[in-house]
Parts: structure tokens; C-alpha cells; sequence
């Protein structure tokens, strides 16, 4: 149940067209009697969904972050368990360069000022790709990234290992996350190819990288001290790439003064990450906001 003493919350469902057909769900999340700093756009990664930001009670980052002032617009990837239904292609290129277009404009046609776009774990990469390529920059505020990159470990999807996990989804005609434990969201089988070949052409070509060099927002990189799934070495390295002034790292454990060393999921969905982890994103993004602001 909803904490009482607190802001109710204002929810609404949109779902927007892409451009290649596809459609992609949008959940907008305001606390009611509470002005508007900026818009946040948070993008999960893979296995999970929007719950991830905003659970059945009404907790999650969605939810902080809108009683701070950030409505908050929650994008669910095409083709995961209660998307609306599509045709269209339902990969991760796929999110990128047509859904969250369609995600901007929709932003840009409530608020004048740009947004800060906020993603974790390959939700993360999806922002910034996107943001080096497919969106307009100067709508863009920032960028959140919490356990995001692609050079570092990740077996199961780097070549030779990554021949199985790909056989298996196109085997199923999905690839099972809920039986083999690592999350609530079955991923489409094209979601799956798409990571793959980032990870794999990723670290042997520099098409990616360079891409990245086009980032010049601020950004802030927040990860665990105990994440095994995306270590601290391959997100220092992701936004290595940015060409970013404004750019800070901050790896969450106790030898930086944190009382857990964070893991994976746990940098955003776990008590200590409610206490230490998003008010240090909140007062971030307050300080960015306040620059940002029309006059």
C-alpha cells in the first residue's frame, strides 16, 4: 500500500506509434500539488519490464522522482509481456531508433524544457545510443545510467557462448528469462539478437564506441562494488567513450562510503538504493535542472 503521508501519485498509460509500425507503451507518473522540475524518461534493461521503476504499491525510482519534481515517463520495450500488441520487429535496434524518437516528441509537445533520460543496465546503452544518434540533443538534459555497458564480461552473450543463448531463443521463439532465473520479462527472440551482436561486434569493431563519442551531455554513471552481471570496469569504460565535460562516475560500495556494496539489480530496487542511492540521483539531477530551466 501507498505511504499516505505522501503526494498521491497521478498515473496514466499512453501508447505511442513508431515509426517503423511498431508502438511502444508509455506510463507517465506526477504527484499531484507538486511543480514540475524537468520530465525523466527511465528505460529498463533487459528481463525486465516497468515494474522495475514503479512496483504494484506504487515504490520505485518513478515514484521518488516524481514527488522531487521529475514526472516521470516509464518506456516498456515492445514485445515483453504486457506491451500492447505489434507486428513490427520487437528488437532492441528496434526501441532505439523508432520508440524513443516517438518518446521525445511525445515529451516535447507537454514540457518546453529537455529531459533527462535515465536507463539501467542495457537500458542505459539504449539511452545513449539513442541519444548519439536518433535524438534531438538539444532536448536532452541528461543522462543516468546505472550499471550500463557492453565491453566487460557478459559471456553469455559474447562469442562462442553466445551461439547457444541465440539458439535457444530461436529454438522457443523467445528467450526463457523467467525459468532460467534471470528476470520477470521473457525477452523476444529479436531483443536477444540484438544484444548479442552489440556485445560481440561491439568489442571487436569501434563502430560503437565511436558512436558514443558523440554524447556531450552531462551524464552520471552509477555502479555496484559487488554487480557481477555489468562490473564497475565496463561502466567506468562505457562513458570513458563520451566526449562529455560534465561527467561523473560513482561506484557504490562500502570502500565509497556506502553501507552495501551494491549489486545489479539492487542499485535501483533495494532499501539501501532507496535511501542512498536515489537521492544522490535526485540532487543530480535538481542541480542540472536548475540550468536547464526555460526562462
Amino acid at each position: 500500500m501507498a505511504d499516505t503521508r505522501l503526494p498521491p501519485l497521478e498515473i496514466a498509460e499512453h501508447t505511442l506509434a513508431a515509426g517503423d509500425g511498431g508502438c511502444c507503451l508509455v506510463t507517465s507518473v506526477r504527484a499531484e500539488g507538486v511543480a514540475t522540475r524537468a520530465p525523466v524518461v527511465l528505460v529498463s534493461g533487459m528481463f525486465t519490464g516497468r515494474r522495475f521503476w514503479l512496483s504494484e504499491r506504487q515504490i520505485g525510482l518513478a515514484a521518488y522522482l516524481a514527488r522531487r519534481g521529475y514526472e516521470a515517463f516509464i518506456v516498456q520495450r515492445r514485445g515483453l509481456s504486457d506491451s500492447p500488441p505489434c507486428s513490427a520487429r520487437a528488437g532492441l535496434i528496434d526501441h532505439v531508433k523508432y520508440d524513443l524518437p516517438a518518446v521525445q516528441a511525445h515529451i516535447k509537445q507537454r514540457y518546453a524544457q529537455p529531459a533527462f533520460w535515465i536507463g539501467h543496465s542495457f537500458g542505459g546503452v539504449m539511452c545513449a545510443l539513442a541519444s548519439a544518434r536518433y535524438l534531438e540533443a538539444q532536448a536532452i538534459a541528461g543522462l543516468v545510467l546505472f550499471a550500463s555497458q557492453f565491453e566487460v564480461d557478459k559471456r553469455m552473450l559474447d562469442w562462442p557462448a553466445n551461439r547457444l543463448t541465440r539458439g535457444l531463443a530461436w529454438l522457443l521463439g523467445y528467450f526463457p528469462a523467467r525459468a532460467a532465473g534471470l528476470g520477470p520479462e521473457n525477452e523476444p527472440t529479436a531483443a536477444l539478437m540484438d544484444a548479442t551482436h552489440w556485445v560481440e561486434t561491439g568489442r571487436r569493431n569501434s563502430y560503437l564506441r565511436d558512436t558514443l563519442r558523440r554524447i556531450g551531455q552531462p551524464v552520471l554513471a552509477v555502479s555496484g562494488a559487488a554487480d557481477r552481471v555489468d562490473p564497475s570496469a565496463g561502466c567506468r569504460r562505457f562513458i570513458d567513450h563520451f566526449s562529455s565535460v560534465d561527467k561523473r562516475f560513482e561506484q557504490a560500495g562500502t570502500a565509497t562510503g556506502y553501507s552495501v556494496d551494491f549489486d545489479h539489480p539492487g542499485i535501483v530496487v533495494s532499501k539501501p538504493a532507496q535511501a542512498e542511492i536515489w537521492p544522490l540521483v535526485a540532487d543530480w539531477l535538481d542541480r542540472r535542472a536548475a540550468m536547464k530551466k526555460p526562462a
